[in-house]
């Protein structure tokens, strides 16, 4: 795989996969499928649920159709400048009436994920509707928020 790396960058993931496969179990390089109803349904009201997207992925109607099947109200927001007082609100108005909440494209505000994070906080602490749901939806970005990061619920 050295002399691979040398001549063919491009290629050493590929041998790697056979590598393990061949001497290691095929399970190790397999990646598992998850369906957005299954991992909704493993979430708590408190436990956010993070997208993080691939190029031309969007799960907005996914999350949709999931809601209509769960009669439960359901409503997007597109992240990015202006859009904080929007999603504080909605946040506050699903955590009452058991909405499901999507902020999409978060990597467009990162500077906003703090005070969003200490608005979830806050609504933590009350009793929040069953039914809530928060999810959000980023491209992979350096200065994403830790912290929200390590309380949610990952999956791409």
């Amino acid at each position: 795989m050295i002399v691979l790396r040398c001549f063919r960058v491009d290629r050493v993931n590929y041998a790697i996969r056979d590598y393990v496969e061949t001497f290691m179990k095929k399970e190790f390089v397999e990646s598992i499928p998850y369906h957005i109803k299954e991992v909704i349904e493993e979430c708590s009201q408190y436990t956010p649920l993070i997208i993080v997207l691939s190029p031309g992925v969007d799960p907005t109607e996914q999350l949709k159709k999931l809601a209509e099947e769960k009669d439960v109200q359901f409503e997007a927001i597109s992240m990015g400048k202006g859009q904080a007082q929007k999603a504080e609100k909605a946040l506050a108005e699903g955590a009452e009436n058991g909405n499901w909440i999507f902020l999409a494209n978060c990597h467009l505000s990162i500077s906003m994920l703090p005070d969003l994070e200490g608005k979830i906080d806050e609504l933590f602490k009350h009793d929040v509707d069953p039914r809530f749901r928060l999810i959000l939806s980023a491209n992979p970005h350096p200065n994403f928020s830790i912290s929200l990061l390590q309380r949610s619920v990952k999956i791409t």
